[in-house]
């Protein structure tokens, strides 16, 4: 089994800010941003499940709103309070690191 199929939720919110940001473009297919993510998530120390479980359960404009709002929006920041610990410092460390 592969990371991203243990971790649906995080791979699609990592497959959200790379296709916001440009880290999925003509030079890196989805394909190779996918085995970096997995390399990333293999050296991740922090307990991913809660997170990957409240990703997973978020509709896809919630999960937009998480992934790609504005730092501070006042949507992204309520349901940001509702996220396991750590969730924000995961997305963002994947954005700076992967993406």
């Amino acid at each position: 089994m592969t990371l991203r199929a243990e971790y649906p939720g995080i791979a699609r919110a990592c497959r959200l800010i790379s296709l916001d940001n440009g880290g999925i473009n003509r030079f890196r297919s989805e394909r190779q941003m996918l085995a970096e993510m997995e390399a990333w998530l293999a050296r991740q120390v922090m307990d991913l499940k809660p997170i990957d479980t409240w990703l997973a359960r978020l509709s896809d404009e919630d999960l937009e709103e998480v992934c790609c709002g504005g730092a501070g929006e006042p949507r992204q920041v309520e349901l940001l309070e509702q996220a396991p610990p750590f969730t924000d410092s995961l997305l963002n460390d994947f954005f700076d690191e992967v993406c």
